[in-house]
């Protein structure tokens, strides 16, 4: 048998440098990260200088209603409803702040504009809709909101399965700041239901507007503990 040959000196200088190089050369599978979860809806909340400006919406609002109240006891029907049309006026005033709030606006409204069954009216809104966003700052929650406000135009354009009208539903709630807008959807909730009373000669007394008062508490100590230096 031929006496088994060493390697040299310099190929096992080389044997490392050749290993390094075939590695190297091996395709790699990467790994694609999942994407960020889609963010969680209502919590699209104003920063600290809008707030304050909603701080001065909401205050004037609970103003207005302690002034209808006072009247009330006073059996001063005709500044009870004047006050709480007011109170109305500057809470509608306070749902507009910030970018993220006056696009949800504009989804609600484009919402309410389905009159009937037919997709051509609400399909007009959709490039306004889309200007909208851009708007906006570009994270997460725009992102989403675009995503379901695409998918709803495509189920009314294309005739998809799906309900385009959640869709944008859930584009609005995206753009939502919930623990504001919740105790100020439920202020206006209970001044529109006080209007009405009044303007149907109803009875009211001043337990009536113990649900306005502390929906707009709540609000207004978001505000300002959101708001805080």
């Amino acid at each position: 048998m031929p006496p088994s040959r060493q390697p040299t000196v310099h190929a096992r200088v080389l044997y490392p440098f050749i290993l390094l190089g075939l590695v190297l050369c091996i395709p790699t599978v990467s790994v694609a990260k999942e994407s960020a979860t889609q963010p969680s809806p209502g919590n699209y909340c104003p920063g600290t200088n809008i707030l304050l400006i909603i701080a001065e919406d909401l205050s004037s609002s609970l103003e207005f209603v302690m002034q209808s109240r006072a009247a009330q006891s006073r059996g001063d029907q005709a500044i009870m409803l004047t006050m709480l049309d007011a109170a109305g006026v500057t809470l509608k005033q306070a749902t507009s702040r910030g970018a993220g709030a006056r696009t949800a606006l504009l989804i609600n409204s484009v919402i309410l504009s389905r009159v009937n069954e037919s997709n051509d009216q609400l399909l007009t809104w959709f490039p306004l809709l889309h200007s909208a966003l851009l708007t906006l700052p570009y994270d997460d929650a725009r992102n989403a909101a675009d995503d379901a406000i695409g998918h709803a135009e495509e189920i009314l354009h294309d005739g998809q399965n799906g309900d385009p009208l959640d869709k944008l539903k859930k584009a609005r709630h995206f753009l939502t700041c919930d623990g504001l807008d919740l105790p100020l959807q439920a202020a206006i909730k209970e001044q529109v239901r006080l209007l009405s009373k009044i303007q149907q000669h109803k009875p009211i007394v001043t337990k009536d507007y113990d649900k306005i008062v502390d929906s707009l508490r709540t609000a207004i100590a978001y505000v300002l503990d959101h708001s805080k230096t």
